[in-house]
């Protein structure tokens, strides 16, 4: 909804008493009034609505333009019967207020209710709509009563002010609520642009009852304030909607220009990215022959290592048996040898030697034998002694 000021002109001359409009003209009213109000405010945090009564001792300002709902709704029960109306002298006063409102931003309307006969002639009406006209400032007349005398003035009126579209005339025929007759027309719509469809009182009034689906199926004659509440979630969902798929319209043109923009650099560029793929393939393809050759060298390593430990593993053994046939052929020479008899020098020849191998420890175990009995020699010895006598009689 547009940033809007409304200025609101009740009619509260003798003629609302009547019954025509249930429970009475007064009443419709204002539950008309309220409806108006509620829309106004909440459509937009910035609107701002004002009251003025027309009959009375005089046209009485009630509400100045105002962003409180609670003060305009308020105003109502303020109202007294009494009097003629002077709609020339309401509407100039209304102008005025209007002018002198806080937030110049924005448009400037005013409602007239008229439920009694308009005593101004067609020309001074006419003359008050040129000057609506000029100053920038719309009109909206809902006629509730005395149809008959007062249509042909309020239309000049409305023709006078009217300024692309943007006056209306709502005439409601008795036995409908003038609540359900502005929901059907273009004062509860103003981006509707439904134009001069409210000019026919039957035609919103007939529908009236339809509307009743913006609001959740509740009447808002009989509940304004939940009537407008679900009437402003409507439309704000509408809005989210509307947003939602106009930007997905915007991404699919996006979208459709970015295909084409892409085939146009492929196209200039087409052979560089070939190129650009085929070193790609050529360094994965080297890489993967790099990472195979290590694979390979560390195998190889890997079981020379085993092997070299195993041909080493046999020389050390081929050494420790060439050392332990040293020590038995030094164990087993010739007793007048000083040199192999000497446990000093056979511990010296051994101390060469791993300490720890098995051979060693025994020779070193048989040498200390031999030391601690001394040059006694053993009993295979003295075998081998008488042996090898006999052998040498027998040659002789």
């Amino acid at each position: 909804m547009v940033l809007e000021s409304t200025m609101l002109c009740l009619d509260n001359s003798d003629w609302m008493r009547n019954g025509d409009y249930a429970p009475s003209r007064l009443e419709s009213q204002h539950d008309a009034a309220g409806l108006i109000c509620n829309d106004r405010l909440n459509s937009n945090p910035e609107n701002t609505v004002g009251i003025l009564t027309m009959a009375g001792t005089g046209v009485d300002l009630l509400v100045s333009p105002t962003e409180e709902s609670g003060k305009v709704l308020s105003c109502f029960g303020n109202v007294t019967i009494g009097g003629k109306s002077d709609l020339s002298t309401a509407v100039q006063i209304a102008q005025l207020a209007l002018k002198h409102r806080k937030n110049k931003n924005g448009g400037q309307r005013i409602i007239v209710f008229v439920g009694g006969p308009v005593f101004e002639t067609k020309e001074k009406l006419q003359k008050i709509g040129k000057q609506l006209k000029k100053n920038n400032v719309a009109i909206d007349v809902i006629s509730m009563g005395e149809m008959e005398e007062n249509s042909e003035k309020l239309l000049e009126f409305v023709n006078a002010t009217n300024s692309n579209d943007n006056s209306h005339l709502i005439t409601v025929p008795p036995g409908v609520s003038p609540a359900n007759a502005i929901l059907g027309s273009a004062l509860m719509h103003m981006g509707g642009g439904m134009g001069n469809d409210g000019m026919g009182g039957g035609g919103g009034a007939g529908g009236g009852g339809d509307d009743f689906d913006m609001y959740g199926g509740i009447d808002p004659s009989m509940d304004p304030e939940l009537a407008m509440a679900i009437r402003a979630s409507t439309e704000e969902a509408r809005a989210q909607e509307e947003a939602r798929q106009r930007a997905q319209q915007e991404a699919g043109g996006a979208g459709a220009e970015a295909p084409s923009s892409s085939s146009a650099g492929a196209g200039e560029f087409g052979g560089a990215a070939a190129a650009d793929e085929e070193d790609e393939d050529a360094l994965m393809q080297r890489a993967l022959e790099m990472s195979m050759r290590e694979m390979l060298s560390v195998n190889e390593s890997s079981t020379g290592g085993a092997a070299g430990t195993e041909s080493k593993t046999e020389e050390e053994e081929d050494e420790d048996e060439e050392l332990a046939r040293a020590l038995q052929l030094s164990v087993g020479a010739d007793p007048t040898t000083s040199a192999f008899t000497d446990p000093s020098f056979a511990s010296s020849l051994l101390s060469a030697a791993d300490p720890n191998d098995p051979l060693v420890q025994a020779a070193l175990a048989q040498l200390q034998q031999q030391t601690q009995s001394g040059s006694a020699p053993t009993e295979e010895e003295s075998n081998n002694d008488a042996t090898g006598k006999k052998r040498k009689g027998d040659d002789k």
